[in-house]
């Protein structure tokens, strides 16, 4: 409200704003608020020193827009602020590829990697782009080999002087190699052929060691060992690497390593008959937080959106969005706006069924655009 308004406010409104200041902060609620209506907008990656977002549309464009840091919206908001390539992977090819572009954090600051066509959109003509920020809002895209490649996912360590990507063939076959020499591609042998992703250590300090490792699932003695899994270095044990693995759906189980030996520091368990997907880790202000998505009986979509931290002696474990409209939220990432953390995700309306059971929908014609939550922290 203007000031020249205030002045001229009756003395009793004067005196309810007057206590209105002095009276405490209205507690949080689960809550969420639209970042972006544009349907096509989903799989989007934030770059957090860069404030920007990078997605593909139906057609295999790659875009770039920006984040407003004051805000947390998207400019423009619909997401198309510059073309990057647009012979990048269409929603279509993710559900081949499983992911869509990923930022890569280097020394001269982020970069992005994705699945690029070399002609028709087939596994056979599927090569890793590498796009370059230049100067005035530009950027340059090109393949980093003539090797059939594709779902590129970078290192994300704060820096990095030594940047990683890791990427499969047309035949689910994991490598990786140092970003910007080819030459340096190796097979990961022990992963099993798969579309799951190898995960590569996320860290704030370069100089931490291990940030260079990579973790992924793997099977011995045709056992599972584990099916999802995080590592990240956490403040709240001098920045050492810690991991957490999902457990039957349902647990957030933390690890670290002590005598030599990984061993569980702490636990979460969803609420009964809520499962979790898609969890990820983040740090803000000396403290660690996993968001998430939950399923809730007797529907078997992903509905609603959690946040949990890695404190034993002070437990956060909290579902951030409503419960009504019913709808589908789901791949959650987060953004560090100017008023703190903010956790993004797509609403989609779902379907319902012959029988009058609802399901889940994830194409963009289904979608409510793209929406965030405070998960006041």
């Amino acid at each position: 409200m203007p000031s020249s308004v205030l002045t001229r406010a009756l003395p009793f409104a004067a005196a309810l704003a007057a206590l209105s200041a002095n009276a405490p902060a209205q507690s949080w609620m689960p809550n969420e608020a639209q970042v972006s209506a544009e349907a096509e907008l989903i799989d989007y990656e934030f770059s957090q020193s860069r404030a920007q977002i990078a997605w593909n549309d139906t057609l295999g464009n790659l875009w770039v827009a920006n984040v407003d840091r004051a805000t947390g919206k998207f400019v423009p908001a619909d997401g198309r602020g510059v073309v990057v390539d647009p012979d990048s992977m269409s929603f279509q090819d993710a559900q081949k590829t499983k992911n869509g572009p990923e930022w890569v954090q280097t020394a001269a600051g982020d970069i992005l990697v994705h699945t690029k066509y070399a002609g028709r959109h087939t596994d056979g003509n599927s090569r890793i782009g590498v796009a370059v920020p230049g100067p005035n809002g530009s950027w340059t895209s090109s393949i980093l080999s003539d090797a059939v490649r594709k779902a590129p996912y970078g290192s994300n360590v704060v820096g990095d002087t030594a940047a990683r990507i890791s990427y499969v063939d047309n035949r689910e076959v994991h490598y990786w190699t140092q970003l910007g020499d080819p030459s340096t591609e190796r097979r990961i042998e022990d992963f099993p052929d798969s579309n799951y992703p190898v995960r590569h250590v996320a860290c704030a300090r370069p100089d931490i060691p291990g940030t260079h490792a990579v973790v992924y699932p793997v099977t011995v003695n045709g056992v599972d060992q584990v099916f999802y899994v995080w590592m990240w270095c956490a403040p709240e044990y001098g920045y050492e690497p810690v991991f957490f693995t999902l457990v039957d759906q349902t647990e957030l189980r933390v690890y670290r390593k002590i005598a030599g030996s990984w061993t569980p520091v702490f636990s979460q368990t969803a609420p009964k008959g809520n499962q979790i997907f898609s969890p990820e880790p983040f740090t803000w202000n000396g403290k660690s937080y996993i968001f998430m998505a939950q399923s809730v009986k007797p529907n078997k979509f992903r509905s609603e959106i959690w946040i949990a931290n890695i404190d034993a002696t002070a437990p956060l474990f909290k579902r951030i969005t409503p419960t009504e409209p019913l709808r589908t939220r789901t791949d959650p990432e987060v953004f560090i706006t100017d008023a703190g953390p903010r956790i993004y995700y797509n609403k989609l309306i779902p379907d319902v069924s012959d029988s009058g059971r609802y399901k889940p929908c994830r194409k963009p014609s289904c979608s409510e655009g793209v929406w965030n939550a405070d998960p006041g922290l």
